[in-house]
This record gives C-alpha cells, structure tokens and sequence, in this order.
C-alpha cells in the first residue's frame, strides 16, 4: 500500500485506510499507513457494548488503544456483564443510557469518543439525547441501530416480532442470549472466540427492546460516525448504513470484519477507532 500524507487523507478514506487487510482471525492485524492513524494528544473511548455481552467484549481491543496513547473505559451495562446482579425487568434501555450518562458525569470524562456496538447505538443514542452538559464529543455508532427520537429497537424490525418483545416486555420477561447454532452467522464467532464469549452472554430485560428514545439525539452537533462490518450480512445494519451514508451529519466507513471484530480481530478494530481519534 503507497504511503499518503495525513493532509490528502479525506475522513472516509481514512476509516477505509484504517481497515484494509483486515481479517477474521483473533489477533489478526491490519496494513495501515502511519499517516491514516491520528497523532494528536491522547483521548478517552467510552467504548459500549451490545445486547447480551459486556465490557469483556472489548477487553481484547481496549489494550491496543492504549498502547497508542490514548484512556479507555468500558462500562457494564446494568443486568450484564459483571453488572449481571443487576438485572430486572424494569431495567431497559433508559436505564442503559443513564449507566453511561452517570458513567461520563462521576468520573468527570469530557470530550469524549462514545463507541455504540450493535444495541448499544441505541443506548448512544439515548445518550446524546440527554447528554445535557456537552460531554460526548464524538459519537461512532459500530454495525449499529441509530434510532432517533420517540424509537425503539424494536421499531426497526418485522411487526410480528415487534409484537412478540412487546408482549414480553410487558410480561416482566427476559429475552435469551441467541442460541450457539446462530452465533457464527450472526456475530461471527467461531472456535476460539466462541468459546471466550459464550459462558459471557447474558438475558437482557425485553424493555431494552421496547423502550423508545426520550428526547432528542440530534439537538446537539457533534461529531457522528457510522462504521458498517462489511462481513456481517445482516440487512438491517445495511439500512442503517444506507441512512448514515445519506445524512450530513454522519461520516461513514467500512471495516473488512463480522460483527463482534473487536473480539475477534481487536488489531482491526483498534485501527479504525485510532482513525478517528
């Protein structure tokens, strides 16, 4: 790959650049140009995890950010993760983005790169909606759902399911972590990182399916991203990159990973979040 100066580097082609070579393999690492990775002063990536997983999802990538000068924290959210003495069914997704609202607020983190993977787009998104005293300064919404005010995840996909989580939310039930025979389609995980993740997923509260976006996510202008996993078939993450390559106000890019890269090629992931940093 030739060489390019920082200065000739648009945003999106250097979220391209940040993940060219990338492949599936965990600890895989990617071809990127010196020049495609941000020198400036070190940020701090809230970095939010996705239905059924935790903060362990990103154990593996967390290390690579800040080895290259920058803070991470990585939050539980409640009913999962280590949080999992937590759950209960009212927990949903307003609680969800007070954790990371409360999260930005007691430990005083400012300007900060907010990460939303999969579920959790939706609880970045009820964070910017509340995010009253400016604290996120860049949102990157990773292969996820990007609902806008008065949405819910479940306003996304087919009536009939729609109809099923509301019935369980209304139950006070909690919805499975989806069966093994799914996970390699779904989130690409196989072998290895099968194995890490499975013992980790957990039932997450049918609310956080159901409970829509209170206020506005947009009332803010910050910096937005959309980074789509190519390898990742799933057509409704294709509508929200369709959306987000269409609106102003995103940038896009593409990283050459399945759905849980940062488990399963963290050096590839790492490289497209430092592209942005």
């Amino acid at each position: 790959m030739t060489e390019r100066t920082a200065t000739s580097l648009d945003r999106r082609t250097a979220l391209k650049l940040a993940a060219a070579g990338a492949v599936t393999a965990a600890g895989a690492s990617a071809n990127v140009p010196a020049s495609a990775v941000a020198q400036t002063k070190g940020r701090h990536f809230v970095l939010v995890h996705g239905a059924w997983h935790g903060a362990w999802a990103w154990m593996r990538t967390a290390p690579l950010l800040i080895a290259a000068g920058h803070t991470v924290s990585a939050p539980d959210l409640s009913g999962l993760g280590a949080n999992e003495h937590r759950q209960a069914p009212e927990v949903g997704l307003h609680v969800h983005g007070r954790d990371i609202l409360n999260h930005l607020y007691f430990n005083d983190i400012r300007d900060a790169i907010v990460v939303g993977h999969s579920y959790g787009g939706c609880v970045l998104s009820q964070v910017l909606a509340g995010d009253a005293d400016g604290r996120v300064a860049h949102a990157v919404y990773l292969d996820a759902l990007v609902p806008a005010e008065g949405e819910a995840l479940a306003s996304h996909i087919p009536p009939k399911v729609k109809a099923n989580f509301e019935k369980a939310a209304a139950a006070g039930a909690m919805i499975p972590p989806r069966p093994p025979e799914l996970w390699e389609k779904m989130w690409g995980l196989t072998g290895e990182t099968a194995e890490f993740a499975g013992p980790r997923l957990r039932p997450m509260s049918a609310r956080c399916f159901t409970e829509t976006v209170q206020g506005d996510p947009y009332a803010r202008d910050v910096r937005r991203t959309f980074l789509r996993c190519v390898q990742n078939q799933n057509r409704l993450f294709d509508k929200f990159s369709a959306q987000t390559k269409a609106d102003a106000r995103f940038e896009h890019g593409e990283i050459d990973g399945h759905h849980d890269v940062m488990v399963i090629a963290p050096r590839v992931m790492a490289d497209a979040l430092l592209a942005l940093a």
